[in-house]
């Protein structure tokens, strides 16, 4: 899947270099050199946005605050406003990273890829792959847009799964994750039957490897399908 940027700068010029560059990488890349412009773009999820603070119709941030209301899309400014009130500012506004002008563009690309290497490796608010969207913050999972009921112990081992995703979990490791607030162990025929009513409510049959797969004699691993 690509890589999605959104480059919200109105420098014409700087704006058609940075996406060049961008492309070049093989990213995707949305330009916008106005709010108004960027604002369309947002119907659609992005990775990453490029944001420049002052603007035709508006202030970056002020537009970093009002996108931060509904995602945590990763945000790097890129602005002449090179003072520390400036980047204190930046940064209280919700941006990740904060880069002056002038800059160099191999710095820059650098900053970019860590910025996105660091948000695959943090747990996002919404898992969504193929037919399942899970709410970390809400505890709800859904599945073809109707909300799947999980008890306590199943959404703690979903929990586990997905923030450790396309990684083999030993049980060991899984029976530690799943003990709960009141210290109540789980065992491992209990975890074995927890796994199996999960697999029971998320794949379409419970009996194939789908989503849980079960890695034999050592546990389990959960699988991104698309």
């Amino acid at each position: 899947m690509d890589t999605k940027i959104l480059l919200l700068e109105d420098d014409t010029m700087l704006n058609e270099g940075i996406a060049y560059a961008l492309r070049k990488k093989g990213y995707l890349v949305y330009c916008a050199k106005n709010i108004k412009e960027a604002s369309e773009y947002l119907n659609q999820p992005v990775n990453l946005m490029i944001l420049d603070i002052n603007l035709p119709d508006g202030d970056g941030r002020a537009f970093l605050k009002d996108v931060r209301q509904n995602d945590l899309v990763p945000a790097l400014f890129l602005t002449a406003r090179d003072t520390e009130a400036d980047m204190l500012k930046g940064f209280d506004s919700g941006c990740d990273d904060y880069v002056t002008k002038p800059f160099s563009m191999a710095v820059l690309l650098r900053r970019i890829e860590a910025l996105l290497k660091r948000s695959e490796n943090t747990d996002s608010r919404f898992y969504h792959c193929g037919e399942l969207v899970y709410d970390f913050d809400g505890k709800q999972l859904k599945k073809q847009g109707q909300e799947v009921k999980l008890t306590a112990t199943e959404i703690r081992l979903l929990e586990a799964f997905l923030t450790h995703r396309n990684q083999v979990l030993t049980r060991e490791q899984l029976l530690d994750m799943v003990w709960d607030t009141y210290e109540n162990y789980v065992d491992e025929k209990t975890l074995n039957v927890n796994v199996g009513r999960l697999r029971g409510k998320i794949e379409e049959d419970s009996r194939e490897q789908g989503y849980i797969r079960t890695v034999f004699g050592i546990g389990y691993k959960w699988s991104d399908r698309t």
